[in-house]
């Protein structure tokens, strides 16, 4: 493999673009030569040519075999007779167009010298909002959106909840790391657990950003984060397993709009929900008093914990009352709480059950858990990336086996996304199916010709599968398509199958 400074000097070296598509997801495409072919575009790099269908195309401005702009139309004739060319949708002089692309060049090596520069956690970002002080070795754009996200996300919760936070304490620690493997490496978080709350003296919240997956990275934001907010109702007490995962689970399936600034909750959390249609087909249904004296959750527990919350949350019948109830079992001087753990406390589950009925209002438990199971069999699920979320929470816990049958149903389902097939295809890589693998990782390019991590992930493929030439050149393409992206650069040397 050559050294990354060679490949990244090849992509500054690039010639000025001189074609452009726009995209109908709003991305634009430059490049030094676009050609128009049957059904599509040729997005011609050096390291290679993209494919890319024209029903994904809103715009696209080619140049002739000399270079020049070829007009569409009289008035776009008549200003390519003015000296113009076009360029990111606008219309420019050929030396106005130039010093454009150089400056996004210069601007691009810049960006990767300070990246590289705060890559190291010892020279990580450190910013401080209204309430957390963030550290991260992300990009400093990327981190001002999750910024106004958490902070959006505080001041909601702690007026819904009735919280008052103590003004006097000092602001949360929210450390966000560029990868999954300095997030492991600087965290102390166990593999596997992809978000880390230490609920212990000194707190602090621990998130990586998936480039590939941003929603995955706001899932666990949102669930991480829940932890942390319901931790200030009472930081000394423990709370009952099936409460705080079920109603982190609750709001980590939250949506958030980063132009409105505003986050929607009571979502489907979808492959929580194929995890329990698997059970129920199975026959294997959980009790609900069994669940409520679990210690501590196993995979299965997320998905019935987080419905029998989600019924609760969007019941007009028990949503007051079970958010009472919530807050008093850490607060309410009326509930008996015993010593666990040093100076921590809890309640017996005896005693929460005894609170649950009392708050919601019921006498008969088997018939709060019949409700609940009639309401679980209502639940549908609302699109592919229920298998694609439930096969990503399999892998999270081990169950490799059923999390390549998840993908392989999502896949015979039809699903067009291309996540779907990226995923599956790395999981393929690991199950040692390296023919199969990459199938999958070239329909995940087709379906998004344009991105460059799909490439990263397929050339690593060919790799592994002995073709050393085709994987570098995959990887170099990646690089050329994605030259604004310091984390792609960084992963090109250093993307590695990993081997269950």
């Amino acid at each position: 493999m050559k050294p990354l400074s060679l490949l990244l000097a090849a992509v500054f070296a690039l010639p000025a673009a001189a074609d452009t598509l726009q995209l109908k997801d709003g991305r634009f495409v430059d490049a030094a030569k676009i050609v128009e072919a049957d059904g599509g575009y040729k997005v011609i790099y050096s390291a290679g040519e993209v494919f890319v269908k024209k029903d994904l195309v809103v715009l696209a401005q080619l140049s002739d075999s000399s270079g020049n702009y070829v007009p569409k139309n009289d008035e776009e004739k008549a200003k390519v007779e003015k000296g113009l060319v076009p360029y990111e949708g606008k219309w420019m002089s050929k030396a106005d167009r130039d010093k454009a692309v150089a400056k996004k060049a210069d601007e691009a090596k810049k960006a990767m010298d300070e990246a590289r520069k705060h890559q190291e956690w010892r020279d990580r970002y450190i910013t401080e909002t209204a309430h957390f002080r963030f550290e991260y070795t992300i990009p400093q754009a990327k981190c001002k959106e999750y910024q106004e996200l958490m902070e959006t996300y505080f001041s909601e919760f702690t007026r819904k909840w009735g919280i008052k936070p103590d003004p006097k304490a000092p602001k949360l620690p929210v450390c966000f790391y560029h990868d999954e493997d300095a997030y492991y490496q600087v965290s102390g978080a166990p593999y596997g657990a992809i978000g880390y709350f230490r609920f212990v003296a000194p707190i602090e919240l621990n998130f990586y950003y998936d480039r590939n997956d941003e929603r995955l990275t706001l899932d666990v934001m949102f669930h991480e984060t829940n932890h942390y907010l319901t931790h200030l109702l009472n930081p000394t007490f423990d709370e009952p397993a099936w409460v705080i995962e079920s109603l982190a689970e609750y709001y980590g399936a939250s949506t958030w709009d980063a132009k409105t600034k505003k986050m929607t909750v009571g979502n489907i959390q979808e492959g929580r929900l194929v995890v329990l249609q698997d059970a129920m087909a199975g026959d294997e249904w959980q009790g609900l008093e069994d669940m409520i004296k679990m210690p501590e959750f196993s995979a299965l527990q997320y998905a019935w914990g987080w419905s029998f919350v989600h019924m609760l949350m969007e019941s007009k019948k028990y949503s007051a009352p079970f958010q009472k109830f919530y807050v008093a079992l850490s607060t309410d001087k009326n509930v008996k709480r015993v010593p666990y753990q040093g100076d921590m406390l809890q309640c017996e589950p005896d005693e929460v059950i005894k609170w649950l009925k009392q708050y919601l209002g019921v006498k008969d438990m088997k018939a709060l858990e019949k409700e609940w199971h009639d309401y679980v069999k209502t639940l549908k699920l609302q699109s592919h990336r229920g298998y694609e979320d439930a096969a990503q929470w399999a892998e999270r816990w081990g169950l490799r086996i059923k999390a390549g049958r998840y993908y392989k149903t999502a896949v015979e389902k039809g699903t067009q996304n291309p996540l779907t097939y990226d995923d599956y295809g790395q999981w393929l890589l690991r199950d040692g199916q390296n023919d199969e693998a990459v199938k999958m990782l070239e329909k995940a390019c087709e379906l998004d010709p344009l991105n460059a991590y799909f490439y990263l992930h397929l050339g690593a493929a060919w790799e592994e599968k002995g073709e050393k030439d085709k994987g570098e050149k995959l990887k170099k393409l990646a690089l050329e398509m994605e030259p604004n992206d310091p984390m792609l650069a960084f992963q090109v040397n250093g993307f590695k199958i990993r081997k269950k």
